[in-house]
């Protein structure tokens, strides 16, 4: 299904006041409903394409499955709204799962969540290496990949990438959140391991992001805009490398800067 409609509009500007008509693409957005059994049903608003991809990435990153063996099926409906029904082989009986029947917007993860609960948790081995220069390299081809981006000017953006700067896995929706879950969950579908990997983001950092990220076991969380007070101090608790501002041919590091090279120690003014 295609992820942007053609809306009719009207243009003004101030060479040409009177307005003019103009076909405009606009992201599609619409109800996304990923079944996942005694695990719950949760309700995303999310561009609806890739949507096996979004499902299976929103059980990873809810620590609902720990690769492709943990899906027994996944089938996709849509009679009505869109529907994806994942049967999962639950490593934790379904009295530890948190069962909701929950709806979750475009613009936010998961935000019922106890934030004690992602400020928790294990943390994270350091396995991933990266240089300043392979981030700034990877923004920079990161808006090439962004088709729908081009197309609409209303999607976000999510790459996976390997200590080598190599992009693993790429995924757009209107949703920061649905992008993280696809780029995810179609390495998950390949049958690839997620975790020691880093993640670019084409936005800020929220507190959901960083945990998100925690979750699935991703190193280095990357993104071109800000992040949230919250989200650097989930990073820091969870041993997760944290740069924001990558772009041109800058980088701020936020939490634990070895990953990138160099120990918070030696670079103080």
């Amino acid at each position: 299904m295609d992820a942007a409609r053609k809306c009719q509009a009207f243009r003004m500007t101030s060479r040409h006041p009177d307005p003019e008509a103009e076909v405009c693409e606009a992201i599609a957005e619409e109800a996304v409903t990923i079944a996942l059994g005694e695990a719950g049903n949760f309700i995303l608003l999310a561009t609806p394409s890739d949507v096996e991809a979004l499902a299976v990435g929103f059980a990873y990153s809810e620590g609902l499955l720990a690769g492709r063996e943990d899906v027994a099926d996944i089938r996709v409906e849509r009679t009505g709204p869109w529907t994806i029904r994942v049967d999962l082989n639950l490593k934790r009986p379904p009295g530890e799962i948190d069962t909701r029947n929950l709806i979750v917007t475009s613009s936010c993860g998961l935000c019922g969540k106890h934030i004690e609960t992602g400020l928790g948790g294990s943390r994270l081995a350091r396995t991933l290496k990266a240089t300043r220069e392979q981030l700034v390299g990877l923004a920079a081809g990161l808006r090439d990949r962004q088709r729908l981006f081009a197309r609409t000017g209303g999607a976000h953006a999510a790459a996976l990438f390997d200590g080598s700067g190599v992009v693993l896995s790429f995924a757009e929706d209107i949703g920061r959140h649905n992008a993280m879950d696809k780029a995810i969950g179609r390495m998950v579908l390949e049958g690839r391991d997620p975790r020691g990997h880093g993640i670019l983001l084409s936005g800020r950092v929220s507190y959901e992001l960083a945990t998100k990220a925690a979750h699935a076991g991703l190193e280095i969380v990357a993104a071109v805009s800000a992040p949230s007070a919250l989200a650097v101090e989930a990073c820091e608790t969870r041993n997760v490398t944290l740069c924001c501002f990558v772009r041109d041919d800058r980088i701020t590091i936020f939490t634990h800067p070895e990953r990138i090279g160099f120990s918070a120690g030696t670079s103080r003014g």
